[in-house]
């Protein structure tokens, strides 16, 4: 009998062991399960707002290839605004031209005459930033560094404007008032030389344009290229018979020119050539 009792305890020993390592065996696997449905669910959530997400932009992106270029509209407010730039009405300019952007499907010459705007009526930072942006898409377009060159002009920053016009000359060569403007701007830091060759390119597009004769002239004259200097005031002479300034200059540059030779021969120094 002892001994029967002592089996039958260390059965039920055994049996509880078991029992326990059954429960906590199942407890782990609840655990474990619930973490992963935890890790499905947060998942199956992500994955699908990405969907919702992608899904709605496809639509979207779908829908606006569906919507038509309404040339009609665009071309009405393209013409509101150059009405409204021509009376400088700068904000009426400005809301039709963004109006154009909107429905445009080439944004570069509604974003132009934008930027235009902007430059002219005193907004110089929003148009120098347009400019800059618009040279990323079209880095060959003269009339982006011409305006470019106008703005740095107005900044006082000459050395780029230098840049910017002579980048605009070199893309367009048929332009005078592009060489004018980089003329003045040699002028202006005393470099009369370079000053006197844009001028003398843009009297070649206008040959009968007299101010550029003009200029060129007074650049000849400050760089003491008294020949040339000479010569082009008799051009504007042979246009212009009769004008007063042309005859005063050639005198003024007849006199200086007796002057130099006078001087080199009481030097007793051979004359030398008065075109640098």
């Amino acid at each position: 009998m002892p001994q029967l009792y002592i089996f039958i305890g260390a059965t039920l020993v055994i049996l509880g062991i078991l029992l326990r390592r059954r429960v906590i065996t199942r407890k782990e696997q609840k655990v474990r399960f619930e973490k992963e449905v935890d890790t499905q669910v947060k998942e199956y959530k992500e994955t699908a707002k990405a969907e919702i997400g992608k899904r709605f932009k496809d639509v979207y992106l779908e829908e606006q290839g569906k919507q038509k270029f309404d040339l009609a509209k665009y071309n009405e407010e393209m013409r509101a605004a150059e009405m409204t730039m021509a009376k400088k009405q700068w904000n009426a300019a400005k809301k039709s031209l963004i109006q154009a952007l909107s429905i445009a499907q080439d944004e570069m010459p509604a974003s132009l005459k934008l930027a235009k705007v902007y430059m002219e009526s005193g907004d110089i930072k929003k148009a120098e930033q347009l400019y800059r942006r618009l040279l990323e898409k079209d880095i060959k377009n003269p009339e982006i560094y011409e305006n470019l060159g106008k703005i740095f002009t107005k900044q006082k920053a000459y050395k780029e404007a230098i840049r910017a016009y002579a980048r605009a000359v070199e893309l367009d060569e048929k332009d005078d008032q592009k060489f004018l403007a980089l003329g003045k701007l040699y002028f202006l830091l005393m470099r009369y030389s370079l000053a006197a060759e844009c001028f003398r390119r843009a009297a070649e597009l206008k040959p009968r344009e007299v101010n550029y004769l003009f200029m060129l002239a007074d650049a000849c004259r400050e760089d003491e290229d008294y020949e040339n200097a000479l010569f082009t005031y008799e051009r504007v002479l042979t246009l212009e018979p009769y004008n007063e300034k042309a005859k005063g200059a050639a005198q003024d540059v007849r006199i200086r020119m007796k002057e130099i030779e006078s001087f080199f021969r009481q030097t007793q120094t051979p004359t030398p050539n008065l075109k640098p």
